[in-house]
């Protein structure tokens, strides 16, 4: 037997000594449950700890890499641990970074033919960036800043109205209604009855009365997240292809290869519907499935003296992972193409070193067959260390911002002037949320986290 894949060994401390360290702390950035931010903040949030979780993403150990993720993660824990003005900065910029990228996403997608999408500068599937003015929104309310409070309602509204990537029904009902909610608290009305009247189109009927009250009662609205959203989760798939589609994917133009690679990912939910005779080949691409949520105590209610709140819900988890699924024929179809080059270059490697190790059979001059065994023996150490190098780094994007609630409850009654106890009931267990003063004609807001361990962390109330 040919020792060609023995010599080919050869090449990894090549590749380890070039890009191992990188490549290794990408790994365990991006393993298997997700990246570090995601065990070190989740556990903390989990717990009540918002405080603890604020401080960990000054560690460059925890914190997302990528600026953009960096700036979403703050703006969500900024609102629990009582950084208001930071978070609210924090999400500004996480709007700019957006705006930015938006323009250098078609160059990205080319690039990513040659490297891994979890190597290009991220950007925040449709209700994700649904959510940056959100909480943009909420960190201004709490500093009590109406006219940026205003600002923030305002990009939700364009981003809802405009054209291209929609959330899903419900949560777009929700997120109108939100918007709605944040005109009414700055005192811009009649944007407020515009959006409640495009969240009636979506949702029927809507909790509480929206006209505004009288002298004699105000209204309190309590927003309520829980859980966390589902995540991305790495899986490995296996590919069939034959000898002319591999040719397509690895010399064609990127147009081709992209569709060659989505016929082959076509064909992968029923991999033994084949002609034997075209000489099927097999490899493995990384990529990645969207997971379960980590849901809250449910169900959730709000009361008041005993009175109970008319509330609306939204499935977050459901939009996100909805969104998510609408890329994967994309991204898969890069994995192929570039899972297809990495075949390619270790079957020529292998071809090389088989070559200078053996000669050509069919060569008589054996004295030039061995003038080629060096040159030969190092191009196939290289193409085999491009083709380690490369599976090495080529992950699957796990990505996401994953502090996000797995659902959205808003609830909303009228009451009369005056201090009132709420408080929220989560899988039968009462929490208080404290006493909220409703003054003539006003709309106080409060917002609220029920996370999955029943951490308990202070409730964030605002004009």
């Amino acid at each position: 037997m040919r020792p060609t894949r023995g010599w080919l060994a050869l090449a990894l401390p090549l590749v380890l000594g070039t890009s191992g360290c990188a490549t290794a702390n990408a790994a365990w950035r991006a393993g298997p449950m997700g990246i570090a931010a995601e065990w070190t903040i989740r556990d903390h949030l989990m717990y009540g700890r918002a405080d603890q979780a604020w401080i960990a993403m000054g560690d460059k150990k925890v914190a997302p890499r990528d600026a953009l993720l960096r700036h979403m993660y703050r703006g969500v824990i900024a609102l629990h641990a009582h950084e208001y003005a930071a978070g609210a900065k924090s999400m500004d910029r996480a709007w700019q970074i957006v705006e930015d990228r938006y323009t250098k996403r078609l160059s990205a997608g080319a690039m990513s033919l040659m490297t891994s999408d979890a190597a290009l500068p991220y950007y925040p599937l449709a209700t994700e960036h649904y959510f940056v003015p959100y909480y943009g929104a909420l960190n201004w309310l709490a500093q009590g800043n109406l006219d940026e409070t205003a600002v923030e309602a305002r990009r939700l509204a364009m981003l809802l109205q405009a054209e291209g990537r929609k959330p899903a029904r419900e949560l777009e009902g929700a997120l109108r209604y939100f918007t709605g909610v944040m005109f009414e608290a700055a005192g811009e009305y009649e944007d407020a009855r515009v959006a409640y009247r495009n969240a009636t189109a979506l949702l029927g009927t809507l909790p509480g009365d929206t006209l505004r009250a009288g002298a004699d009662s105000g209204d309190v609205v309590v927003i309520v997240e829980d859980g966390f959203v589902g995540r991305p989760q790495p899986q490995t798939l296996g590919i069939y292809t034959n000898s002319d589609e591999l040719v397509g994917l690895t010399t064609g133009s990127d147009a081709n290869r992209i569709i060659i690679a989505n016929r082959v990912a076509n064909r992968r939910y029923d991999p033994f519907n084949h002609d034997a005779s075209l000489g099927w080949l097999t490899y493995e691409v990384n990529w990645a499935t969207f997971g379960d949520p980590t849901p809250g105590p449910h169900p959730i209610e709000v009361r008041t003296n005993p009175r109970t709140f008319p509330l609306l819900q939204a499935d977050v988890t459901g939009s996100v992972g909805g969104d998510f699924e609408r890329e994967v024929p994309a991204k898969l179809a890069r994995g192929i193409a570039r899972a297809a080059v990495r075949y390619a270059a270790m079957r020529a490697a292998e071809g090389q070193i088989d070559r200078a190790i053996n000669g050509d059979e069919d060569d008589e001059d054996k004295e030039d067959t061995r003038s080629q065994r060096i040159p030969r023996m190092l191009f196939g150490l290289l193409l085999g260390a491009f083709s380690v190098s490369s599976t090495v780094i080529d992950q699957p994007d796990l990505r996401a911002w994953q502090l996000l609630p797995h659902r959205l409850t808003i609830a909303r009654v009228r009451l009369p002037v005056g201090e009132h106890p709420i408080e929220v009931l989560q899988g039968g267990v009462v929490h208080p949320l404290g006493t909220v003063t409703v003054r003539p004609g006003g709309v106080a807001v409060l917002t609220h986290r029920a996370w999955p361990r029943g951490g308990i962390g202070p409730t964030m109330a605002a004009r």
